[in-house]
């Protein structure tokens, strides 16, 4: 259905905010009588008329309680909310008096590849900031920014995988053959671009390597058929394998793979690996001018140099298979590569970073509780 006015979203904490809040809609209202405003909040939001999408349980309570008594409830309101909001899909909203909500910024923008200028507005708005790789807390150090890392969650992803996944799973490929697992990334967009591409490696790769078997990893059941549809055109009769990406990789000789976050989960698991990066030329054009970095591939951005190939929108077949065949060959090159990978993680391997992240919200919590109570 066509949106056709705009919608605000206003969110009030205590009971301040709440009378603040019931204010500023009464006023909003005067002056746009067609604006619809959604709230989060309490009574006085609710009298003004404003449909209220989730009733603040807490409100007027938590800043004279302490925060850690009403954890459960804080915790299951905030899941409410964030499923509401993203349904309601408001276009501006409003946080008024909440100091409830700790302004931690997990997992920050990358304003080391582009519009660093936003490190200063992260500094106006929030208390602290928990990276994910060890060069950008030095980033935000340099700025004041409290900062902390507790490495990258994509470790717990490779544990949490080992632990957990069906033994009983098997890759359905010849034992004898050598496997070269494809990863063609976990959207549709992505994929349109991308799995064209490795169907092309793959019938470089054939030229030379006629036994290998091919599987393509798909990151979502929704992703299936497009997959499938993709294969069937280009005549490839390739398994899709809905299973652990985890299990495809270990398994794998090779990962060929787009670029993303499923890069390091390869690199972790000691897989030598080739990346591809294209998308419409149009937006490729957009990200080159906003987007300054050395690297598309977190592998080699997490370690500051290159350790994996990148082909970037456009790829050089015979440098492509030339690289293939010196990380595919058992020799020292492929030996090379791996090594690389496991040094590069050495001495960043993390136990229970989301773990660890919890303990430093729930700590600030408490002493969030000190300073209050």
């Amino acid at each position: 259905m066509k949106k056709n006015t705009s919608k605000i979203l206003v969110v009030s904490g205590e009971i301040s905010g709440d009378q603040y809040a019931a204010l500023l809609a009464l006023r909003l209202k005067q002056r746009l009588p067609d604006l619809e405003i959604a709230g989060i909040g309490g009574e006085k939001l609710t009298s003004t008329g404003v449909r209220i999408i989730v009733k603040n349980p807490i409100s007027g309570n938590y800043g004279i309680t302490a925060v850690l008594k009403n954890f459960g409830p804080y915790v299951k309101f905030l899941k409410q909310c964030v499923n509401t909001i993203q349904k309601e899909n408001p276009d501006l909203i409003i946080f008024i008096d909440n100091p409830g909500f700790r302004k931690i910024y997990y997992i920050p923008p990358k304003i080391w590849a582009h519009n660093y200028q936003r490190i200063f507005l992260i500094k106006e708005i929030f208390e602290a900031v928990i990276t994910i790789f060890p060069f950008e807390k030095d980033i935000y150090d340099k700025e004041n920014i409290p900062a902390y890392c507790f490495g990258h969650p994509v470790f717990d992803l490779i544990d949490e995988s080992r632990n957990s996944e069906n033994v009983s799973q098997k890759i359905p490929v010849n034992g004898n053959n050598p496997l070269v697992g494809m990863f063609p990334g976990s959207r549709a967009e992505e994929i349109k671009y991308i799995m064209p591409l490795l169907i092309k490696a793959g019938q470089e790769i054939k030229k030379r390597y006629p036994s290998v078997d091919f599987i393509v990893s798909c990151a979502d059941e929704r992703l299936y058929e497009t997959l499938q549809t993709i294969l069937k055109s280009s005549g490839v009769n390739w398994p899709i394998w809905k299973g652990s990406a985890h299990r495809l990789a270990e398994k794998s000789r090779v990962a060929l793979t787009a670029s993303g976050t499923m890069n390091l989960e390869i690199a972790i698991l000691g897989v030598p690996m080739i990346v591809f990066y294209r998308m419409n030329i149009i937006n490729y054009i957009i990200a080159k001018t906003i987007v300054h970095c050395r690297y598309v591939s977190p592998v080699n951005i997490f370690a500051g140099k290159k350790i994996v190939e990148e082909f970037i929108q456009q790829v050089n077949w015979p440098k492509f298979s030339r690289i293939f065949s010196e990380i595919f060959e058992q020799g020292e090159k492929r030996q090379r590569c791996i090594e690389l990978l496991q040094q590069s993680y050495a001495a960043s391997v993390y136990k229970d970073v989301n773990g660890n992240v919890a303990d430093f919200i729930l700590g600030r919590l408490h002493e969030n509780n000190k300073r209050i109570s």
